[in-house]
């Protein structure tokens, strides 16, 4: 499981939990043909320049043009003292580091930051210069390029010193990775975009920065230096960010002349199409889905523009916009399981436009059109919600299920209609494939009329001391725990499962539906296998739109006893009301209430946990019972019931 570890630890929160991204780099299809060719960036910009209609899109583009200009070139880097400075980020965990390695980590992780905001910042000025030929904004662009020209190589070694007691191999490299990506992205793009108008010798300098990108990418995959390239894990971003870089490069610097290196690219990306699920499931959640899927397109799109339709024809880019919108919850929430940040999604929210209408551009998807125009306020501000809101009205909208079962992303979602005030439930399992997952195989979340009832704690900032203790371990979820045990810091994500009675990392949770329809659903989640001492966990989940039942079986192995504990995230900062009438327990507040049943006397308890799900806020707190056996005992039944008032 190291690579999983590694994983958890090496991607970047600063931009996935945004999701305010620019996706600069898209396809121009007629409405009549998904198979056509997408257009060149000439075609593109002439398109935007000729129609009257965009008159106004423009003007907002190049005012966004004119501001991005006003902050700056963005400046690499290269002393520890300068992170930071000139548009530069300094990764929070840096501070945890030896001084020996402090450096190197933070000017890596700076150089992702770099060149992930050079990715949004090259094209969206790019294609207002273009149009409207702004002097200041043409200037911002060549003084950037001649700047990124010197980044050499785009991603500085460093980037797996995320915790202390790592260290660099010998030869000081640990490979290619994101900035790789991300800067080979912006450096093309803005070049495609600007053509003649970049002085021959800078596109000179450009064009041998890239092709030492291409010499190193396929020297990564040569030597197998990267974790993701040895363990062969095509479904992590850090596996497609890079190789998203070399198929761009070669299609930019000619694929003739660096065949070998194209193909390879192309395989990785094919690869890394595969390895998701049939129904567009993407086993990193949605937050990393949305960075890594956007990475996908990126390519397939360039290989489309050359006549080569190999990955824009692949099924998973077809079904990914449904599984994506199923994400969507009522009380403007969105399924928030694996490292997915806070749960609110207001209308306006243009990270999740921008993300639909490039859904909408390059696949022309109905799912991704209906929620863009029906869930969110349209077509996004920044460039694919121009470009799409021309085509958006020849697709029609057309609305997913209400309900889904996905077997690789190991979820299942309900709802009762697509209004804001509707009831949902979302019921997560666990996959061997699942990646940036937390100890959560069972967890359950329920809105009952727009208002979150059960909720679990999200994900904060990858530094955040608490990721370990109050978020990624079970203490963050709605599951079992053998014990009374509770985290305390230091309590690094990669010791998840260590401690007995929490669950084990890469833990197999099969979900079995017995049914799921329009009027709710009856899921038994088998926890089994996530615990060492235990003989069963089932979870049997039934809802309605009225409310929730919750019955868990629990059989210790033989001959132990232990306590056995549950806890239950509310989506309520307030003090509950906790009753003991008889042999159950009801707990009330003001939105709902929930009566607990058991074959053996049962302590309830709750107190104040951290919350990343509702807010955005890290300080942000709400209440968690813990419902658990009195005395030690070898089985438990236990029955929750939830509904609202």
């Amino acid at each position: 499981m190291k690579q999983l570890h590694d994983l958890r630890g090496n991607g970047s929160r600063y931009f996935v939990y945004a999701m305010g991204v620019l996706f600069s780099c898209f396809s121009v299809f007629a409405p009549s043909g998904f198979a056509q060719q997408p257009a060149s960036w000439a075609e593109i910009v002439g398109s935007i320049s000729n129609d009257p209609n965009q008159t106004e899109a423009i003007n907002k583009l190049l005012l966004e043009a004119q501001k991005e200009a006003g902050k700056g070139i963005i400046r690499r880097a290269y002393k520890l003292e300068d992170v930071g400075k000139n548009r530069t980020w300094l990764d929070g965990r840096s501070e945890a580091l030896e001084d020996e390695i402090r450096e190197t980590f933070a000017l890596a992780m700076s150089d992702f930051a770099a060149c992930n905001q050079l990715a949004q910042s090259l094209p969206l000025t790019a294609v207002a210069a273009r149009i409207t030929g702004d002097e200041a904004v043409i200037q911002f662009i060549l003084d950037q390029l001649n700047e990124t020209a010197g980044w050499s190589p785009l991603q500085r070694p460093g980037w797996t010193l995320y915790k202390p007691g790592n260290r660099l191999p010998e030869d000081g490299k640990d490979g290619n990775w994101l900035a790789t990506g991300c800067g080979i992205r912006a450096i093309v793009t803005a070049l495609e975009i600007m053509g003649d108008r970049i002085p021959s010798e800078l596109q000179e300098k450009l064009k041998q920065l890239l092709q030492k990108e291409i010499a190193s990418i396929a020297d990564d995959w040569e030597t197998k230096r990267p974790w993701f390239v040895s363990g062969n894990n095509a479904i992590t971003n850090q596996w497609v960010l890079p190789t998203e870089g070399l198929v761009r490069a070669c299609l930019y610097l000619g694929v003739e002349q660096n065949r070998e290196a194209y193909e390879l690219g192309v395989a990785n990306l094919m690869q890394a199409l595969s390895v998701h699920g049939p129904k567009g499931e993407f086993e990193e959640g949605v937050g990393y889905a949305n960075f890594t899927v956007n990475s996908m397109l990126h390519a397939a799109r360039a290989m489309a523009v050359v006549g080569d339709r190999r990955a824009m024809e692949h099924p998973f880019l077809k079904y990914f916009p449904t599984w994506l919108v199923h994400h969507i919850q009522p009380g403007r929430m969105t399924v928030n399981c694996f490292d997915a940040g806070n749960a609110q999604i207001p209308r306006e929210h243009n990270g999740w436009r921008s993300l639909l209408s490039l859904l909408v551009f390059t696949l022309q998807s109905e799912a991704a059109n209906w929620a863009l125009i029906e869930q969110f306020d349209g077509p996004s501000e920044d460039l694919p919600g121009i470009l799409c809101s021309g085509i958006s009205a020849t697709i029609p909208k057309t609305p997913p299920n209400l309900y889904a079962a996905y077997e690789r992303a190991a979820m299942v979602v309900w709802r009762d209609s697509w209004k804001d005030d509707a009831t949902g439930v979302w019921v997560r399992g666990g996959h061997e494939l699942d990646q940036h997952d937390h100890q959560d195989r069972g967890h359950i979340n329920f809105i009952a009329r727009g208002k979150p009832v059960l909720i679990e704690a999200g994900t904060p900032s990858y530094s955040n001391p608490d990721m370990g203790v109050h978020y990624a371990s079970g203490a963050g979820h709605n599951v079992l725990q053998i014990g009374t045990y509770f985290p305390k810091r230091p309590y690094p994500i990669q010791s998840q499962g260590l401690y007995e009675g929490w669950q084990k990392a890469g833990c197999v949770a099969s979900i079995q539906v017995e049914q799921l329809n329009s009027q709710g659903g009856h899921v038994i989640v088998d926890g089994s296998a996530c615990y060492d001492g235990v003989d069963t966990w089932r979870r049997e989940v039934k809802w309605t739109s009225a409310g929730i039942k919750i019955t868990d079986r629990i059989k210790l192995a033989a001959g132990k006893l232990e306590t056995i504990l549950f806890r239950w995230h509310l989506g309520t900062a307030t003090e509950v009301e906790i009753s003991i009438p008889g042999s159950s327990v009801n707990v009330n507040w003001i939105d709902a209430s929930a009566q607990f049943a058991a074959n053996h006397p049962l302590v309830i308890r709750q107190y104040k946990a951290p919350d990343a799900t509702v807010t955005s806020k890290e300080d942000h707190q709400h209440t968690c019972l813990e419902v658990l056996s009195q005395n030690k005992v070898q089985e438990l039944t236990v029955t929750a019931e939830w509904t609202s008032h």
